[in-house]
């Protein structure tokens, strides 16, 4: 196998990996951020629903961003 495939298969397993801490990343973050919220601010409780709804769509973005990368490292 040449250098090139190998540092290609190298890379997308990175890539790979990378996906499930992403997506645990987003919604944790958006929980801690809705609770400090609510805590700081005196907010409803939705603050912490809402945050780990949106930490949860932008690590779908950030997986998507992921993906299209690996797609493009294998058309090289």
């Amino acid at each position: 196998m040449p250098k090139e495939e190998l540092f290609k298969g190298i890379k997308v397993v990175g890539f790979v990996t990378f996906i499930p801490f992403m997506l645990a990343a987003g919604p944790l973050t958006g929980y801690f951020v809705g609770t400090f919220l609510v805590g700081r601010f005196h907010l409803s409780s939705y603050c912490v629903i809402l945050g780990v709804i949106l930490g949860f769509l932008a690590a779908v973005t950030e997986v998507v961003k992921i993906v299209r990368a690996i797609i493009r490292v294998n058309k090289k």
